[in-house]
Order: structure tokens, then sequence, then C-alpha cells
């Protein structure tokens, strides 16, 4: 299995609920809802990431062995 799509799945699943709070976090979180929502948002971009570093590691291993 590549994880690293998985890794990829899961960040964007993570930026998606920051910005579901950044639009609809009122409601849920109260007022000062923002700050929450863009630490959830960053953390997501920084898992889309370490799943580029990921998959571009699987592909050199899957290349080297070919070789």
């Amino acid at each position: 299995m590549r994880w690293g799509y998985v890794v990829l799945v899961l960040g964007v699943s993570v930026c998606l609920i920051g910005a579901f709070l950044m639009a609809f976090g009122e409601g849920i979180l109260g007022e000062n809802h923002s700050g929450i929502a863009i630490v959830i948002g960053i953390v997501g971009i920084g898992i889309i990431g370490t799943s580029g570093a990921i998959i571009s590691g699987e592909r050199a291993r899957s290349l080297e062995q070919k070789n």
C-alpha cells in the first residue's frame, strides 16, 4: 500500500476541516474561532508537505530496485 497517498488524503481532510471551521466555526467554537481554524489549516498543509516527501521517497526506492 502506498502510505504517501494515505497521508496526502489525511492532510487534505485536515485542511478541509480547518476551512469548515473558518467558515462556520462561530456557532461551534464561539467568536474567537479563527485562530484555531488557522492552526488546523497550517497543520494540514504540513501533513500535505510530508506526504510529498514520502511519495518521492517511495518512487526513488522503486526506481532503485528496478536498476
